[in-house]
């Protein structure tokens, strides 16, 4: 059977409609104040729907005393509704709708439908307004009313049932889709059919009542709070950000100094706690007030790159002029054109010089000094000797000294080295004693760990066991 050409194909418009809904209805919700069912009570829909009616051939939509006759597969819906919601899950409708049909043998008849049904959703919010699908069931009259060239007139009863999907898009506008399954009569031998709908409208509500609520509760509603999780003051709802940076305050390092986030603090590059506006080296971490490295000498290089850190110099170093590179300052060097001669002898003025001939007797092993058996106590014999580097000392103020004893391998290492300790400190004790200044002399002890000579006899061991002067600087 092919369906006439005059009512065929209801598919376009559903299909718009359908399609409208789905791409709009978050649009204009999210143009809208929001909608929230939850808490509602006793809310009213007024409505209109159009769609597409699919019944089956073996209808029963006809009178028995005029004929019966197949109905095109397909036709437009229209019509309205009414419901009542006394709980956002739970609602009754009224519906009545007609669907102009044809048979196939091209006479008009009118299919229409008068039915009552309960329906129960489940509201759930998304972002600020309200998605509901839904089921239905219910039952109603399905009629035809027709001439009697058609199928004459007729009434029966028919169950319903469907689910469906509502877009609570405003305060006053809800769009809907549904699909439905019609259980009436069939032709023949008895029984029932299923013919199909599917739906899409738009309804008026009313009654809705906006519950203003106040989720941080800091006296601004959330229909008025930016800040509905924080607690905040009139008239935004959220909390002080005194520098209007966009950090509140209770999140804002730097509460009275515009900043940026996440601490609200102005930039420091150089994370030295002086902000880049004030910081006059702001890649280079630094300390206050500057924001630069430390310069304890004022020479423009930072003490972590300068070899003189506590004298003011030049390029490239940061220490003074230095034309011999002797390590004395041209200002301190009597001789700025001649490098110092490092030899322990009047190593400060920065000329070159030679160690006097009676100091350099003085330099070295030092033959006759001998100690008692196993023990740090000067014999006699070594007196005339010490005598004579006390005079030496004496003529030369700028001479100072570094005593180091030393051991034969005898006894434990341990052992030897507390005894040349002892030992060299005893002929610094001696020298002072005769008038020289302890800050002239060094002592130290190193046991038998230099050895002049090798071997276990006891000329080897003789040698080994000496006092040894060395001229250096203080």
């Amino acid at each position: 059977m092919r369906p006439s050409a005059g009512t065929c194909c209801p598919w376009p418009a559903a299909a718009a409609i359908a399609v409208a809904a789905v791409i709009f209805t978050p649009t204009l919700a999210g143009a809208g104040d929001g909608v929230d069912l939850r808490g509602q009570r006793n809310l009213f829909e007024l409505g209109v729907y159009l769609g597409g009616y699919f019944p089956l051939e073996e209808h029963e939509l006809y009178d028995i005393t005029v004929r019966y006759a197949p109905i095109e597969p397909a036709s437009l819906e229209v019509g309205g509704r009414v419901a009542y919601l006394p709980i956002p899950y739970f609602g009754l409708e009224l519906e009545g709708g007609v669907m102009p049909q044809k048979t196939v043998d091209g006479e008009d008849a009118l299919v229409f439908t008068v039915r009552g049904h309960a329906l129960g959703q489940l509201p759930l919010v998304v972002s600020r307004f309200t998605v509901a699908p839904f089921l239905l069931a219910g039952y109603g009259a399905l009629g035809v009313s027709s001439g009697e060239a058609s199928l004459g007139d007729d009434v029966d009863g028919a169950f319903h049932a469907g689910l469906g999907v509502k877009f609570y898009a405003f305060r006053w506008l809800v769009v809907r889709l549904d699909g439905r399954a019609i259980i009436s009569g069939k032709v023949g031998d008895g029984g029932n059919n299923a013919h199909f709908e599917a739906l899409a409208g738009v309804s008026y509500m009313l009654g809705y009542a906006p519950i203003r609520k106040d989720s941080d509760g800091d006296g601004v509603f959330d229909d008025s709070d930016n800040c509905r999780d924080r607690p905040g003051v009139p008239p935004t709802g959220c909390p002080p950000d005194g520098d209007g940076d966009g950090v509140f305050d209770e999140d804002d390092r730097c509460p009275e100094l515009a900043g940026d986030k996440p601490t609200g603090c102005p930039p420091d590059r150089d994370g030295d706690g002086v902000y880049d506006a004030d910081d006059e080296c702001p890649d280079r971490a630094g300390a206050a007030p500057r924001g630069c490295p430390p310069d304890r000498d004022g020479d423009g290089f930072v003490d972590s790159v300068d070899r003189c850190p506590g004298v003011a110099g030049v390029k490239p170093d940061g220490c003074p002029p230095d034309k011999d590179a002797d390590g004395i300052p041209d200002g301190d060097d009597r001789c700025p054109d001649q490098p110092e001669s490092k030899n322990g002898y009047q190593d400060d003025d920065g000329c070159p010089d030679e160690v006097p001939k009676q100091a350099r007797r003085f330099s070295g092993v030092i033959k006759g000094i001998t100690f008692d058996l196993d023990r740090a106590s000067i014999r006699q014999s070594s007196y005339r000797l010490l005598d004579e580097a006390v005079k030496v000392m004496g003529e030369f103020p700028d001479l100072n000294l570094l005593i180091r004893g030393h051991t034969d391998q005898t006894g434990t290492a341990e052992y030897n080295l507390k005894l040349s300790l002892e030992r060299a400190e005893a002929v610094k004790a001696y020298l002072v004693s005769k008038g020289v200044a302890a800050g002239r002399l060094r002592s130290e002890g190193v046991g038998a760990a230099e050895p002049v000579v090798e071997g276990r006899d006891d000329a080897a061991r003789a040698k080994n066991r000496r006092i040894e002067f060395r001229i250096v600087s203080k």
